[in-house]
C-alpha cells in the first residue's frame, strides 16, 4: 500500500509517496516520490496515489484477513529501510547486530517466564562464560539452552513440523528436565494465573496433529505476520509439553518470520503484561486481528528503534 511518509530533515519538513515491495523473500525494492512541504488536500492526494502506482508500475498487495493494510505498508517500509541498510554493512557489523539479538532475545524470553539473570549477566555469561552469582542451576541452564535453540533455529533447513518442534524442546530442556524433553507431554497440567486448562495429557498427540494440519493448510494463506502470530497462540493452546512452551513459540514465530523474509521479534519482558493479555483475548474469542495487529507493531517498534539508534551513531 502507498502511504504518506514525513521526514524532518535541516530544520524543514518534507513529505514523500512511499511504498516498499518485496521481490524476493530477502529483497525488497523501496518507490519513493517527493511530493512537497505540505500535504495536498485529499482529493489530491489520492489523485497523485494512483499516479505514483502507475508510474513505478507498483504491484499492490491484497487485502489481508486481519492485517491493516496501512499499517503492514509503514512496517513494510521499517524493515525495508533496515534490510538496505545492512546489506551495505560489512561481514563484522552483522556479526555484531545478530550477536546483539541473540543476548537480548535470550534474556528477554527467560525473562518472562521468570529468570532472574539480567540483561548484563545474560551477555556475561553467553560471551565470556561468567555465570552470575546468586542465580540458580536452572537460571543457567535455561540462558545457556536458549542461545542453543536460536542456533539450531537458524540452521535448520526444513519447514515447522514435529522433528522441529521436538528437537527444539530437548535443546531448551537439558539439565533441567532430561526425562521428558523432546517429548510431548502424556499428563495433565496447570497453568498459574490463567484462566483456561491446557489439553488433558491424553488429548495433547491428537490436538497436536490438529495443529499440524491447521498449519499446513494455512501457511500460504496467510501473510507472514499473519501466519506466525497466530501459529503462536496455537501452539500455546495445544501446550504440548510440560514447560518451555512460551519460549519455544517465541522461537518458532521467529523461525517463520525469518522463513518468510522478515527479520525476528524481540518480545521484551516490560511488555509481559499487553502480551500476556493479547494471546488471552485471541484464546477466549477466537478472534485474531488484534493479535496479528500487536505483533505487527511489535516488529516495526523494533527495527524502528534500530534505525534510529544506528542513524545517531
Amino acid at each position: 500500500m502507498v502511504f504518506v511518509l514525513k521526514k524532518e530533515e535541516g530544520g524543514g519538513t518534507y513529505y514523500y509517496l512511499a511504498h516498499n515491495q518485496r521481490v524476493s523473500r530477502k529483497k525488497w525494492k523501496s518507490f519513493r516520490k517527493y511530493i512537497g512541504k505540505k500535504l495536498p488536500p485529499q482529493k489530491k492526494l489520492e489523485k497523485l496515489k494512483k499516479e505514483f502506482v502507475e508510474e513505478f508500475k507498483i504491484r499492490l498487495e491484497k487485502e489481508f484477513e486481519y492485517l491493516d493494510k496501512e499499517k503492514l505498508a509503514k512496517v513494510d517500509y521499517i524493515i525495508g529501510e533496515f534490510q538496505e541498510r545492512i546489506r551495505k554493512y560489512p561481514r563484522i557489523a552483522l556479526e555484531k547486530i545478530e550477536r546483539d539479538f541473540t543476548i537480548k532475545f535470550t534474556y528477554n524470553t527467560n525473562a518472562i517466564e521468570g529468570n532472574k539473570i539480567t540483561l548484563i549477566e545474560t551477555a556475561a555469561l553467553l560471551n565470556k562464560k561468567i555465570a552470575p552469582e546468586g542465580k540458580s542451576l536452572r537460571e543457567i541452564h535455561e540462558i545457556t539452552n536458549t542461545e542453543k535453540a536460536l542456533n539450531y533455529v537458524k540452521s535448520f533447513k526444513g519447514g515447522l513440523s514435529k522433528r522441529l518442534v521436538c528437537e527444539l524442546h530437548k535443546i531448551i530442556m537439558k539439565n533441567i528436565d532430561d526425562e521428558t524433553a523432546g517429548k510431548l507431554r502424556t499428563f495433565d497440567v496447570a497453568i498459574q494465573g490463567a484462566n483456561w486448562l491446557p489439553p488433558r495429557g491424553k488429548e495433547v498427540k491428537a490436538k497436536f496433529e490438529d495443529f499440524m494440519q491447521w498449519f499446513k493448510e494455512n501457511k500460504t494463506k496467510l501473510h507472514p505476520i499473519e501466519l506466525a502470530a497466530i501459529t503462536h497462540l496455537k501452539f500455546i493452546e495445544v501446550h504440548p509439553f510440560g514447560d518451555g512452551n512460551g519460549r519455544i513459540a517465541r522461537l518458532i514465530t521467529n523461525f517463520l518470520l525469518v522463513k518468510n523474509g522478515y527479520p525476528p521479534i524481540n518480545i521484551k519482558e516490560k511488555n509481559t503484561i499487553e502480551y500476556v493479555k493479547v494471546l488471552q483475548y485471541a484464546q477466549n474469542t477466537q478472534k485474531f486481528k488484534e493479535l496479528c495487529d500487536w505483533f505487527l507493531q511489535k516488529l516495526g517498534e523494533d527495527y524502528a528503534e534500530i534505525l534510529t539508534k544506528n542513524k545517531e551513531t
